[in-house]
């Protein structure tokens, strides 16, 4: 198991995750960090680190800010009566807090992240520990008074006797100040001794020991006899103090040492929680996800695939890989211009591999797939050296002669100018021999060279396929986009007039081209021009594919409005005729109380009959909506309404002895009376013409599919055929009239479901997205709410 970390600049990466570390705990996994060649290691490390992306996506960070690398202060207080201090020991604290934190925050995530509530709940932490040293060490990292009795009483007397001393020291500055004896009017400490600021020359005035002299000799520093008891005094009260604080403090480093065992373990769970967050927060920083890991069986796809350093350096330079190779393609020979791309295609692919066998997200869709390889060998950069008189060529040698030692069926090689720093006709014959050698194995190898012979040799060899990079025909600069299949050319001419040749050397380069040469690199022109066009012509295809299925979307939409507003302003009628009839019963009882005769009587109930006869016909209109062209009787063929469901269709079959006729709706059939259905328009008589003033009508119609079912099982699809039956499915609900739908994808590893996430939020019909609740299927399924 071998792979080449520093040609691929893997330590770049690591120092990339070592910043996003929160302590030491973590930096220290990320130096050890080495890719896996077991599939089975690989898959739990990489979800577990999907796991914390999941979580913080979902704004749900794990509470490790206040991490602690505590390893140093473990390894210290290991031996008997050795103590740690007490800003070690708040440290210890801040640990112990935060894996309480961690295992339960886990705890309560459980279901979201199986794999890191495993992980964390074996952290204990410790309480009594975590409450002996809260007890005995304040906040500003000193010993509390209250830590033992002896400890009070200690520094009770220490705070009498200081007072007692800077008492008598203020009385004194008082009486020398003015008679000149003193340099300043304080006193202060020398060696943790009380004394005054004399004049040198007024030494005598003061009867004391001398402690020290300023710089400049003026002032000496005197302890005052008067003191001088009270301050042996206060020393002794202070080695007391020290003697009491280191026993307390013993205490504690006892306690810590009865639960060494305890502490070491928690601080291996920390250290792979701190690297496993550090992963997560540089994909969410990155915009990084995981390709699917598959099989040998399955090839190499790299989707949208950028170099990981330059992404996070400069994002907006990047410029994305596509690399999809079949499962039978060995060789893929990349040609095309000095730096055009194909260097760092072949790097991007490398570190890429390599992050994701590390575990780490890498910046490309998750779409792409990758096997595990056992083995990632690079030959990439001149290794050539003076000091030791190898040659470019012969330290190319040395390094392919290490990688056909060493290359098997799952292993990526990747060459970088193969072939050349010698003869190119025996650079060709050693290259094509090699590449063959890897391709019998089984090893996926990528190669770039300008050799044209390497480009007729895997144009026809069965394994081995072309791929370039090439230059913009409008302003002849790097379009960095790789196109499979079709082989490059070098432009050596044009790059070298870019850079600044004189026009002469140009010219007279293009007559000594050779002319089979010419014709080959016209050849190439030609079919990239070709291959240009039609990919160009699938891009307006592909547009209006994109058009006409959201014209589709549009019509669906705008019916669903249409009936929506029918049915509100239905409604609305009928309330304001409820209301036109209720102030009509109103000005019934009005009347009545007011009628001050038969006659007048009469006269009301007749413009109250006028009255109710207006609002019941209107009422009948709006319930019943017929029209002109609906009398007649019914009959096969005719457009009706049915009673029961206020839904519309069409008479397929009357039976005349039951009285009953079979009506076809929108999604189904039904069989009713014939009294229970509302004739709308005849049936066209057979061979009936238009009237020749009638206009012209086409008639526009978009079928609704029968049937939709709210549910969608996606269990066993790869990605993109679960994409696709999504996308489908989804139309037929939107054209069925439904408003959301339900995916079921199950638990799995979350691949399929955070392809399917990713994939909506960027769908515009899409207003949310979201897992099922517990009585929906809870994280196995995801529902889909429309616009």
């Amino acid at each position: 198991m071998t792979f080449d970390l520093r040609v691929l600049e893997f330590e770049e990466v690591r120092s990339l995750l070592a910043e996003k570390c929160v302590c030491g705990l973590g930096r220290h996994r990320v130096a050890e960090m080495t890719p896996m060649a077991d599939a089975a290691t690989l898959a739990d490390a990489v979800a577990v680190t999907r796991e914390m992306m999941d979580l913080m996506a979902a704004r749900n960070a794990p509470p490790i800010g206040d991490l602690r690398d505590v390893s140093e202060s473990l390894a210290r207080v290991a031996p008997a009566r050795a103590t740690l201090d007490p800003e070690e020991l708040l440290h210890l604290k801040d640990f112990l807090e935060t894996a309480g934190r961690l295992r339960a925050f886990f705890a309560a995530h459980a279901d979201d992240a199986p794999n890191l509530h495993q992980l964390s709940q074996p952290l204990h932490h410790a309480p009594a520990l975590v409450r002996s040293i809260d007890e005995k060490i304040a906040p500003n990292a000193i010993v509390r008074d209250t830590a033992s009795i002896e400890l009070r009483a200690i520094r009770s007397d220490i705070l009498g006797t200081e007072g007692r001393i800077q008492k008598d020291l203020q009385k004194m500055v008082r009486q020398f100040t003015d008679s000149g004896v003193l340099q300043d009017d304080f006193f202060t400490l020398r060696n943790n001794r009380y004394v005054l600021p004399v004049k040198s020359d007024a030494r005598g005035r003061i009867k004391g020991i001398i402690h020290d002299s300023s710089n400049s000799g003026e002032t000496v520093f005197i302890e005052p006899f008067e003191t001088l008891e009270q301050t042996n005094h206060l020393a002794e009260l202070r080695m007391r103090e020290r003697e009491e604080v280191y026993r307390i403090l013993l205490q504690v480093a006892n306690h810590v040492r009865d639960e060494l065992n305890v502490l070491h373990y928690d601080t291996e769970i920390l250290a792979d929680l701190d690297f496993i967050n550090a992963k997560a927060r540089f994909g969410e920083a990155h915009r990084c996800a995981f390709p699917s890991l598959t099989g040998s069986d399955r090839p190499l796809s790299l989707v949208d695939a950028h170099h990981p350093l330059l992404f996070a350096h400069a994002p907006a330079q990047s410029q994305p890989l596509n690399l999809a190779l079949n499962c039978d393609d060995r060789v893929l020979i990349v040609t095309g211009p000095n730096a055009g791309g194909k260097t760092t295609a072949l790097k991007t692919v490398g570190l890429i591999i390599l992050m994701v066998q590390s575990a780490v997200p890498v910046p490309a869709s998750s779409r792409s797939h990758m096997p595990v390889f056992s083995h990632v060998l690079a030959d990439i950069g001149d290794e050539q050296s003076i000091l030791t008189g190898v040659s470019t060529f012969s330290a190319h040698m040395r390094r392919m002669a290490s990688i056909l030692d060493q290359a098997e069926a799952q292993s990526l090689v990747l060459l970088d100018e193969l072939g050349t720093a010698t003869d190119p006709g025996e650079g060709t014959a050693l290259a094509v021999a090699m590449l063959e050698s890897l391709a019998l194995r089984g090893s996926i190898t990528l190669a770039t060279t300008h050799l044209g012979s390497m480009k007729t040799w895997a144009h026809t060899f069965t394994g081995a396929r072309n791929a370039s990079f090439r230059l913009s025909e409008r302003d002849h600069r790097p379009t960095f986009r790789l196109t499979l299949d079709m082989p490059g050319i070098s432009e050596a001419l044009i790059i070298a007039e870019q850079v600044g040749l004189p026009e002469s050397i140009i010219r007279r380069a293009r007559e000594l081209i050779m002319p089979g040469d010419g014709d080959a690199t016209g050849l190439l022109l030609s079919l990239q021009a070709k291959e240009t066009e039609l990919a160009s012509r699938i891009d307006d295809v592909e547009a209006q594919q994109a058009d006409l299925h959201e014209r589709g979307l549009a019509m669906v939409r705008l019916e669903a409005q249409l009936r929506d507003e029918k049915r509100t302003m239905r409604k609305s009628l009928l309330a304001s005729h409820e209301t036109m009839l209720r102030e009509e019963r109103a000005k019934i009882e009005s009347m009545i109380a007011h009628l001050p005769s038969k006659r007048s009587l009469q006269e009301a109930k007749a413009a109250v009959e006028q009255g109710m006869q207006t609002v019941a016909r209107d009422r009948a209109d709006l319930t019943v909506e017929t029209d002109n062209a609906a009398s007649g009787e019914v009959t096969i063929g005719a457009r009706v309404r049915l009673k029961q469901v206020n839904d519309e269709g069409e008479v397929m079959e009357i039976n005349t002895r039951r009285g009953t006729a079979r009506v076809a709706l929108r999604n189904s059939v039904m069989e009713v009376r014939v009294s229970d259905i509302i004739l709308l328009a005849p049936a066209r008589r057979p061979g009936a013409q238009r009237k020749p003033d009638e206009p012209s009508r086409i008639a526009v119609s978009y079928r609704r599919p029968e049937n939709v079912n709210v549910s969608l099982d996606l269990h066993g699809r790869r990605v993109d055929e679960a994409l696709e039956m999504v996308d489908k499915h989804i139309d037929n609900a939107l054209a069925g009239g439904l408003g959301w739908v339900r995916l079921i994808h199950g638990q799995g590893s979350g691949a399929l479901r955070r392809a399917i996430h990713e994939h909506l939020r960027v769908n515009p019909i899409v207003k949310d997205c979201r897992p099922g609740a517990p009585n929906e299927g809870a994280g196995a399924v995801t529902i889909v709410e429309f616009r």
